[in-house]
């Protein structure tokens, strides 16, 4: 018997027995087995996967809920909540569950509906999920929150999202859920949503065709520039026909600096005029600059360290993407390698400089094997040569690196001449950095030592910014086999270097030069102890040594001495008398005058007195 739903409420077809009800509600039905179902279920996960195969079913439902939503509303209600309530009746009438219970229909402040909260018993597909004899980790009621919300959407003329919070399936009671409307949907629920969308495989594999063809295009484009930066790398032309191949290849300014952040190459358009050093990054990564400039930029490995970067700049809007991320890093391996090579030439080219300047100073070569090796390191013999000694303060806790410290000073170094096409040989003898260069090379810079030595502590502080450097500078010598010679010279002038000088030139020491060339430092203190060391201790204002200094300087003439000094004679004759008495000499005899005036200049070069 059909029961004609426009003169009647759908509460009397409720109370048919389930198989008239059935007949009354529908033209035509077609039941299926739960088992089917859940063999579907199953045939799809496998196939297509677990994502897609609720999306699958939470629109089955969603459908048969808009159809028995649709009938529905054919009915007369006496108000939206009893059209709500019908929905759990028909939801029982198709055997989905065994119950429902609305626990709550809450509306907002406005009297807009704002959210339910049902639970429901025995859901068929937990249970038919529950025989595998585990249990999920998520919701397993796909059908019926599809059909949940077809319905609801259908009968209040809105959207509404149904979420699954807990499950039979998961191992709970029963199964709880809540129903809101899609306009208020949080965050955790917004991914709900696309369930519920209807979505074309044909269009999604359309899209990833296209994807794959972008990524085939990508990977042949990447396949070229690897293929060119190889023959490069093969050519031994270095890391300057890296940067040029990948600005002509990708039309981005191009630069790779080292790990002191000192640009060693670039490509035409590349100006920088902010800090590399601030910006930190140890792996490939994008960073905006300023509004109108981005760098795309990335390490370089090698020996497990960062040995420089390559970069790529951007101007305006533009960003990059996944082509140029695949490049620079092509480049960035490319350029590691080039590195690797040129850092174990270095350091082969480095080592066997040092051993022969450390040959020469230690005078274990004849001249003609010095003329033979000189030849061989493209070095000039005939030349003339000037070297630098530098020495640095070492704190006590620092002595257990203080060699691998110099060694990476030396390899700095060494960087500071190379990048100045100065030709010269960096080593470490005794803890001091030794650097003797062709003088000639020099002088092409153009600039006075000064400078040039100002730039060179200027360059090691920006890189050992904790530590104090001096440095004791020598004469110039006209052959390659003088140069132990150089090295004396600077060792003489770190002797007596005053602590508040940074630089001290050989050239500026006189008469005592000599005596700071003795190996031994302590014969150098005794010697100043024996002419003048009871002067010191009686004269604690240096009234005395002022008055001696300025006497022997003026010729051991007391008329001169007195007007230099603007005292008079009288004065003047007892200080010196007084000086005679302490230090036990005639003033007047040249030989012991001549010893203390050495004595006094060597304290005076050292910075321990001012005279």
């Amino acid at each position: 018997m059909n029961v004609d739903l426009s003169s009647t409420t759908l509460n009397d077809v409720f109370e048919l027995p389930k198989e008239e009800a059935l007949k009354s509600f529908y033209d035509r039905m077609v039941t299926i087995p739960v088992t089917a179902m859940s063999a579907l279920k199953k045939e799809l996960v496998a196939t297509i996967g677990d994502d897609r195969t609720k999306g699958i079913f939470i629109r089955y439902g969603w459908h048969c809920g808009v159809s028995d939503g649709e009938k529905a509303l054919t009915s007369q209600w006496e108000n939206e909540v009893d059209l709500i309530n019908a929905g759990p009746k028909l939801h029982r009438l198709h055997g989905y569950l065994d119950d429902v219970i609305i626990n709550a229909i809450d509306y907002d402040n406005e009297g807009d509906l704002a959210l339910i909260d049902a639970d429901w018993f025995n859901s068929f597909e937990a249970h038919e999920f529950l025989k595998s004899g585990i249990h999920s980790d998520q919701p397993v009621c796909h059908t019926l929150c599809g059909y949940a919300s077809g319905y609801l959407s259908t009968v209040l003329n809105r959207p509404m999202i149904v979420k699954e919070t807990k499950c039979m399936g998961m191992g709970h009671d029963k199964c709880e859920t809540i129903i809101i409307p899609q306009e208020k949907l949080g965050k955790e629920l917004e991914n709900e949503n696309r369930y519920y969308q209807s979505t074309s495989m044909i269009q999604e594999l359309d899209e990833i065709t296209a994807k794959l063809k972008i990524e085939r295009d990508n990977l042949n484009k990447t396949y070229t520039i690897h293929r060119k930066l190889i023959e490069e790398l093969l050519s031994k032309k270095g890391l300057q026909s890296i940067v040029d191949s990948l600005y002509k290849t990708t039309g981005l300014p191009t630069f790779i600096e080292n790990e002191h952040h000192q640009i060693m190459v670039k490509s035409d358009d590349v100006t920088i005029d902010f800090d590399l050093g601030k910006i930190s990054t140890d792996t490939t990564s994008f960073i905006n600059i300023s509004p109108g400039i981005g760098i795309l930029r990335t390490p370089i490995y090698f020996e497990q360290k960062i040995k420089g970067y390559c970069s790529f700049l951007y101007s305006t809007d533009h960003t990059p993407n996944d082509l140029d991320y695949m490049i620079i890093d092509q480049a960035s391996l490319t350029a590691s390698i080039i590195l690797l090579n040129e850092d174990i030439k270095m350091n082969t080219e480095l080592n066997i400089r040092r051993d022969f300047l450390n040959d020469i100073l230690e005078n274990r070569l004849e001249k003609e094997e010095i003329y033979k090796v000189a030849y061989y390191l493209n070095f000039n013999p005939d030349d003339s040569y000037w070297m630098l000694t530098m020495e640095r303060n070492i704190n006590e806790s620092e002595m257990n690196h203080e060699i691998e410290v110099n060694e990476e000073l030396v390899r700095y170094v060494n960087f500071f001449f190379k990048e100045r096409n100065i030709n010269a040989i960096v080593s470490q003898k005794a803890d001091k950095i030794i650097m003797a260069m062709e003088y000639s090379a020099f002088e092409k810079q153009y600039m006075k030592q000064s400078k040039f030595i100002n730039q060179l502590l200027k360059h090691c502080l920006r890189r050992f910014t904790k530590y104090k450097f001096f440095i004791g500078v020598s004469t110039v010598v006209q052959k390659i086999d003088q140069l132990p010679i150089l090295y004396d010279e600077t060792l003489a002038t770190l002797k007596a270097k005053n602590p508040k000088k940074q630089i001290h030139y050989f050239e500026d020491l006189g008469i005592e030069s000599v005596l700071f060339q003795i190996p031994d430092e302590t014969l150098i203190n005794r010697f100043v102890y024996k002419q003048v060391g009871e002067l010191l201790e009686a004269d604690k204002s240096c009234d005395l040594i002022k008055t001696l200094y300025a006497y022997i300087e003026n010729g051991i003439n007391i008329n001169n001495t007195a007007k230099a000094l603007t005292m008079s004679i009288s004065g003047l004759r007892y200080r010196l008398e007084k000086i005679s008495d302490i230090l036990n000499i005639d003033l007047n005899d040249t030989k012991s005058v001549f010893s203390v005036y050495m004595a006094l200049n060597v304290l005076k070069a050292r910075g321990e007195i001012t005279v």
